[in-house]
């Protein structure tokens, strides 16, 4: 009998840019009653053992009902593209697309376009059969009331060549602050075991929740949620915090 998780996508923690240790991150997501997060620090500030102590110390605060999923953030085009590698537990070094992306998944990753720039169409095309998803919210770049349309736009047109690539959604955590209204996953999965959320994530047995709006992973919207999104555009910001 499969088990509803819910967890946090996209974190930053001192390991790179974000303010707070991995074992504050684990209390504060304890505290808001999620059952995993997946971590996702700046790839370029690794070294091999600073790798190695990142993936000691996920799995070491993985346990007693929480997980914590290593992950790195790869920056491409100058840091014009960002993609996301969830699981990945060791350091991949290209600045070629679909080397990086191959590399992610060669290391038991997933691969994810992170808060998609304007004019990403283009730039992604060598990987758009690759991907195993784009980051449709991102409560960093777009707030916490809404997705970007643009975002789920482009999720369609990549699920046109490649239906694997499912909606993502991610809180860009770099301020314990924007842990008070996360955007979060609910996973369809089999048992609380990062190789189980991992599974699942990859086939797209989830869906993205936030705001009292669900984007199931298909990205696949009714037309009333179509036109919530639409009316809440305006309030889509980057996070002022």
């Amino acid at each position: 009998m499969n088990t509803v998780l819910r967890g946090v996508l996209h974190v930053h923690s001192v390991f790179s840019d974000g303010e707070e240790s991995l074992e504050k991150l684990v209390d504060v997501f304890k505290r808001l009653r999620m059952d995993f997060v997946a971590v996702s620090d700046h790839a370029e500030v690794f070294d091999e053992a600073r790798m190695q102590h990142y993936v000691e110390l996920c799995d070491s605060l993985s346990g007693d009902g929480f997980v914590v999923i290593p992950g790195l953030e790869f920056a491409l085009h100058g840091g014009a593209l960002h993609i996301l590698g969830y699981g990945v537990k060791r350091r991949i070094r290209t600045s070629d697309m679909e080397k990086l992306v191959d590399g992610i998944h060669e290391a038991g990753g997933i691969a994810v376009l992170a808060h998609p720039p304007s004019g990403s169409t283009n730039m992604i095309g060598p990987i758009k059969a690759k991907l195993d998803g784009i980051e449709v919210w991102n409560t960093r770049y777009d707030g916490v009331y809404a997705p970007r349309a643009d975002s789920l736009q482009l999720l369609r047109r990549i699920r046109a060549i490649n239906l694997k690539a499912s909606a993502f959604g991610g809180i860009d955590l770099h301020n314990v602050n924007q842990a008070q209204r996360p955007v979060y996953v609910e996973v369809d999965c089999g048992e609380l075991r990062r190789e189980s959320i991992m599974n699942a994530l990859a086939a797209g047995k989830f869906s993205v929740r936030g705001a009292n709006t669900t984007i199931p992973s298909s990205g696949d919207l009714s037309f009333v949620q179509e036109l919530s999104i639409a009316v809440k555009q305006p309030l889509c910001r980057p996070w002022a915090g």
